[in-house]
């Protein structure tokens, strides 16, 4: 083969294989650099998306919540009637093995049986579960805005086992934190429509006289789902969400476990930011000044 040969034929052939390479290189980076400015441009959008649709939903909670302060005197008049079955929540949460000891027994503190379910109560159903030992995320109020009408304590000469927060009918119920839906119905005498959320193998919140449940017996829901529609049904003396939290078959006060709301939390009229959102979400339930 001739050097001649090769200046003329392989040399101009080796210089396109090159050029051409640079060019599809070229090309190639042109095709990357737009995908990766295309989806920039739908992050950016999303984003600004999410926080138009936060910082309208902060102004809906921020006017609703001035609405029921304005109003709270007669929301403090909505709470619990009488004439509950109190002890129907208790059975049906040991017969949901909800506090059970390894082995499947419910735990009793006394240490010896359970106390059997009294006649009547609903019967859960077997359900697998994938929730952990212990719940260990935030809780939220389950009202982002609303008049806290009736404590949990001491009441009409019996212990009131959750905290009664009134608002208007319709207003949304949202879960407190993730859990597994065990019970949605209305069969739990004078608490008409519930939902009880089982949060752990220990943990419960339960919103009871709904006018509408928007969850079904084996959901899972994660924390500020919409579970249910406030209402008056059951015995009650006006729209209100009655709310419990519960160790095992033991309710404890719900204060206790829900983010502390400070009147002076409350967002302003210019602002409408998540954390802002977050903080009209710990003030709904935030009692009236005496």
């Amino acid at each position: 083969m001739s050097a001649r040969w090769v200046s003329a034929g392989l040399l101009p052939c080796l210089l396109c294989l090159g050029s051409c390479a640079t060019v599809q290189q070229q090309d190639w980076y042109g095709k990357a650099h737009d995908t990766a400015v295309k989806a920039t441009d739908v992050a950016v959008d999303k984003t600004q998306q999410a926080f138009s649709v936060a910082q309208d939903r902060s102004q809906k909670a921020l006017q609703r919540m001035q609405h029921y302060l304005a109003e709270k005197d007669v929301l403090k008049t909505f709470h619990d009637a009488g004439d509950q079955s109190e002890t129907a929540i208790g059975d049906f949460l040991r017969k949901a093995g909800v506090g059970a000891k390894p082995g499947g027994a419910p735990a009793s503190k006394g240490g010896g049986k359970a106390p059997q379910p009294g006649a009547g109560t609903p019967r859960p159903p077997a359900l697998p579960t994938t929730l952990p030992e212990r719940y260990s995320g935030d809780m939220q109020w389950p009202l982002e805005a609303g008049i806290v009408s009736s404590e949990y304590g001491a009441r009409w000469g019996k212990i009131h086992k959750g905290i009664d927060i009134a608002a208007d009918a319709g207003e949304p119920v949202y879960a407190v934190a993730d859990g597994d839906v065990i019970y949605a119905d209305n069969k739990m005498r004078g608490y008409g429509n519930v939902v009880i959320l089982r949060h752990d193998r220990q943990r419960t919140s339960l919103y009871a006289h709904n006018s509408e449940l928007k969850v079904k017996v084996g959901d899972h829901v994660a924390r500020g789902s919409l579970v249910a529609l406030l209402g008056n049904t059951g015995h009650s003396t006006g729209p209100h969400v009655h709310f419990e939290i519960r160790d095992g078959d033991q309710p404890v006060n719900p204060r206790s476990v829900l983010p502390a709301a400070k009147l002076g939390d409350l967002p302003g009229p210019d602002t409408g930011t998540a954390a802002e959102l977050s903080r009209v979400a710990q003030l709904g339930a935030q009692p009236a000044s005496p």
